[in-house]
């Protein structure tokens, strides 16, 4: 379902949605992941309220899967997949940008943006974080 290139049926979207209590149950016994279970659980929740697993919200999301969150989105549109042949840098840190304060918490984006134009400017690329 993750790989499929167009739209979602509404039956595949369910399954979908399950994937973090999914991905829980599968390291739930490892020891050194138990820290770990949070974020994959939460990764998906928004900072409005408004997805899933549970439909948090702010700070009752955990701060490592608010983190994570941001960083997993980034990282689904500036690359390929079924669901994104044209990734781009630019357009994914915009969207990051975008819901910022609905979809991700606001301190988590400010301090995405700012390392990766700390990763810019040290590395002395030019226009792409701008």
């Amino acid at each position: 379902v993750l790989m499929k290139p167009g739209p979602l049926s509404p039956e595949e979207r369910c399954i979908m949605e399950r994937h973090p209590e999914i991905g829980c149950q599968i390291v739930a016994h490892i020891d050194f992941l138990q820290d770990a279970l949070p974020v994959i659980r939460h990764h998906h929740e928004h900072w409005d309220g408004s997805a899933y697993p549970y439909g948090l919200q702010q700070e009752d999301i955990p701060l490592l899967a608010r983190i994570f969150s941001v960083v997993d989105a980034f990282d689904a549109q500036a690359n390929v997949r079924p669901y994104n042949t044209s990734p781009s840098i630019q357009k994914a840190l915009a969207s990051i940008q975008a819901h910022r304060g609905t979809w991700f918490d606001p301190r988590a984006v400010d301090a995405f943006v700012e390392m990766l134009a700390d990763l810019a400017s040290a590395h002395k690329i030019d226009g792409v974080f701008a």
